[in-house]
């Protein structure tokens, strides 16, 4: 099978993260420094809130990179029943939106481009949503709640037990005939597709943190295959339940301070974030053919596994290493001409310096007397999005390249000396500043790093486009 030599363009992109509305937002929060981590917008999360209970069902924080009001969709815009927004996936929807407002942002929302040779590859994860913890508290709780009051009230009459079912009944969402495909997780894609009359592949990849990067990576794939002539590629994770929040407390892993700070000394664990990001690739002989706008070229993505490590969830050095060899392979590319690294950043310690030392082993030790490659995470200022952590910083990084500009990292005060920057060429970028570059041999270039929990790496290679 013949494999075009092309790289790979961005033309289009939209998002929705935490104090973002969309990306000129997100993008302008970024250089201010500006964090969007609030407490958890659901009242009844204080029910389970508990900073001293070692009970998995409790939370000993509710802080977040919360959507909470800007979670908005138009059900009649895209022809989707209300009823059944009320009652389903939150991302399903989200992802439709962003979708929509990716193909605007890159001028093609009149639909003149090819709809047959479009797809949809989206990163997502197999977690709890608000559709699926409806339908167990319909089809399982209600029952049992039902027959734990029988247990303890046997004298209640069957005329008792119908009234107190109606009023359970009435305080949870209604199930409709349209419900069922909105707890279907790979539908987000498919649904895309449907609304947006797309007939390329579509579906959903769960590679944990590193899914969007992945779905990049297949993008990319299928484009220099001659498969497809465009592609949305991204991540959606647009909703965190409170049993997501349990889950993290459970291991220990969610930072007990206001802020989520990455890489600082403080350090104490991470935060999740909720968010979607989509962008528009294209081959680049073909934007330019067609007149688009060209934010940036993806270069290579590389992928690898940690293989046997002492512990499931907690990442592997050698694995981060390989995946980062693997985009500069595939990228043609030396690793010493990136200026900018948008880390994964979790604000675990032990994860940082895993990431850091598997940086270190690709991009090399200190060659000059000052650092050279600015380093930083946008999670301190969105929180963790999972599976769309990746196209967060895929985007951050990518408006760097395009407006020429270092953005900082927030909430990172004194790095800590655990990381062991010193003998690395990187530093914590902390404040916006022109990207001066003074090489005329090669573009500007940065890249994106993201490890998966259960053993999965990934690294992007992005380059500034400076025309024909």
């Amino acid at each position: 099978m013949k494999i075009l030599d092309d790289d790979i363009a961005i033309v289009g992109m939209a998002g929705i993260f935490a104090g973002a509305p969309d990306v000129r937002t997100f993008w302008e929060n970024i250089l201010s420094r500006k964090c969007s981590i609030t407490d958890h917008p659901d009242p009844e999360s204080l029910n389970y809130f508990d900073p001293n209970s070692p009970a998995f069902e409790r939370v000993y924080s509710l802080r977040g990179g919360f959507l909470g009001d800007l979670a908005r969709f138009d059900p009649v815009k895209f022809g989707v029943l209300p009823v059944t927004v009320q009652s389903g996936d939150t991302d399903q929807f989200i992802g439709v939106q962003v979708a929509s407002e990716a193909l605007a942002d890159a001028g093609l929302s009149d639909g003149k481009f090819p709809r047959e040779r479009t797809e949809v590859i989206l990163g997502h994860g197999s977690y709890f949503n608000p559709g699926n913890i409806v339908w167990f508290q319909r089809g399982v709780a209600l029952d049992q709640t039902i027959s734990i009051l029988k247990q303890l009230h046997p004298d209640l009459t069957d005329t008792d037990v119908e009234g107190i079912r109606e009023y359970l009944d009435k305080s949870l969402p209604q199930i409709t005939a349209q419900t069922p495909p909105t707890l279907i997780p790979n539908i987000i894609a498919g649904r895309i597709a449907n609304r947006l009359d797309l007939m390329g592949a579509n579906y959903i990849i769960d590679g944990a943190c590193t899914s969007a990067l992945i779905a990049i990576d297949h993008a990319m794939k299928d484009l220099l295959l001659d498969r497809c002539d465009l592609v949305l590629a991204g991540a959606v994770q647009a909703c965190v339940p409170i049993l997501e929040l349990m889950l993290f407390c459970a291991v220990d892993a969610m930072s007990k301070l206001p802020a989520l700070r990455p890489f600082d000394a403080e350090a104490d664990g991470t935060m999740l974030g909720e968010g979607a990001g989509i962008i528009v690739l294209k081959r680049r002989k073909d934007a330019e053919r067609d007149g688009n706008r060209i934010y940036a070229l993806v270069r290579g993505v590389g992928v690898a596994s940690d293989g046997r490590s002492k512990a499931l969830l907690a990442p592997r050095l050698e694995g981060g290493a390989l995946a980062s060899r693997r985009a500069f392979d595939n990228a043609s590319a030396d690793p010493r001409t990136v200026e900018l690294i948008e880390a994964h950043g979790t604000g675990i310690p032990v994860g940082d310096q895993t990431e850091i030392g598997a940086l270190r082993a690709t991009y090399g030790t200190r060659h000059a007397k000052h650092p050279t490659i600015a380093i930083g995470g946008v999670k301190s200022n969105i929180g963790h999005c999972r599976p769309a952590a990746g196209i967060a910083g895929t985007i951050k990084a990518t408006l760097a390249l395009h407006h020429k500009i270092l953005p900082p990292t927030a909430n990172c005060d004194v790095p800590s000396t655990g990381l062991g920057l010193e003998e690395t060429p990187f530093y914590i970028n902390m404040e916006t500043r022109p990207w001066i570059h003074g090489s005329v041999d090669t573009p500007r270039r940065a890249s994106v790093n993201a490890l998966g929990f259960g053993g999965i790496d990934s690294h992007c290679v992005l380059e500034e486009y400076i025309g024909n």
